[in-house]
């Protein structure tokens, strides 16, 4: 479903470079990489623009460094947040966008509602493992519908290796929250589960992490999505493969089952 729709021309010529200060966030200059250029700074300004339209709020509220638009290697667009806010017409979980430039620069912004697509990891190494994952799906139904659940795997401790092995799984559900209050509701169940944070990538009776919010790139102060290292982990891209084998990572443009494919070569090649 369509959640917004937003566009914006700006003519380049009119544009002055000492905008940039304004429109363009740390991200997009470290994106661009050479010399800030008349085109660049009203690219970003047209598609900030547009996206301030298709959240049906215009400026009024909303700042030009909520949102970056930066550009992949191969040239291609994607939207990065640094504060996600809702349409005026709800959540979305997928945001789409286009630049084109003669002497003008057109953007359009898409905002797109999906249903599911929110992705969540699930690990525990401490007690009764089985327990703890069927109990924690339990309190996630009751924030949000829980539409599918993977197979259960088990797998060797991830970064710190002295410690119990842990039982992962994937499952995808319908997201009742904006990212940064689903992150808040996550943390909620940790604690009531008796999750203490001592030591980092230490043994936890369960660890919740969202891992796709649809096509969402969100760096915040308290959020990374995707999963800073999904295409990493086996023990995330093997149950999410499971589920949704086709879904493509944002950023890399990667299916998870080329994720898979990729992270099962690489331990082939280490074991030869």
């Amino acid at each position: 479903m369509i959640i917004g729709l937003g566009n914006d021309i700006v003519d380049i010529s009119r544009v002055d470079e000492k905008l940039q200060r304004r429109i363009l966030t740390e991200e997009e200059r470290k994106n661009k990489g050479g010399k800030i250029t008349k085109e660049y700074v009203a690219g970003r300004f047209a598609l900030k623009e547009s996206y301030f339209k298709a959240l049906l709020r215009g400026l009024s509220g909303n700042s030009f460094q909520d949102i970056s638009f930066l550009n992949r290697i191969d040239g291609s667009l994607y939207a990065m947040h640094h504060r996600y806010k809702p349409s005026r017409n709800g959540l979305y979980n997928y945001i789409h966008a286009s630049l084109s430039h003669d002497s003008f620069a057109f953007a359009t912004v898409v905002l797109e509602k999906l249903h599911g697509k929110v992705f969540l990891g699930i690990g525990t190494n401490l007690g009764n493992r089985e327990e703890n994952i069927q109990k924690t799906i339990e309190k996630l139904s009751e924030i949000s519908k829980v539409l599918s659940v993977s197979s259960i795997i088990e797998t060797e401790a991830y970064g710190k290796t002295d410690q119990p092995s842990f039982l992962n799984c994937v499952v995808e559900i319908e997201s009742n929250f904006a990212p940064d209050e689903l992150l808040n509701e996550l943390l909620r169940i940790e604690r009531e589960m008796g999750r203490v944070r001592i030591e980092k990538w230490g043994p936890r009776i369960i660890d919740l992490d969202i891992l796709f919010y649809g096509n969402l790139v969100i760096k915040s102060d308290v959020l990374t999505v995707p999963h800073y290292d999904f295409e990493n982990r086996i023990f995330f891209v093997k149950p999410m493969y499971e589920l949704a084998p086709n879904f493509v990572h944002p950023v890399s443009l990667k299916t998870v089952r080329e994720i898979l494919d990729e992270l099962e070569n690489k331990a082939s090649k280490s074991k030869s």
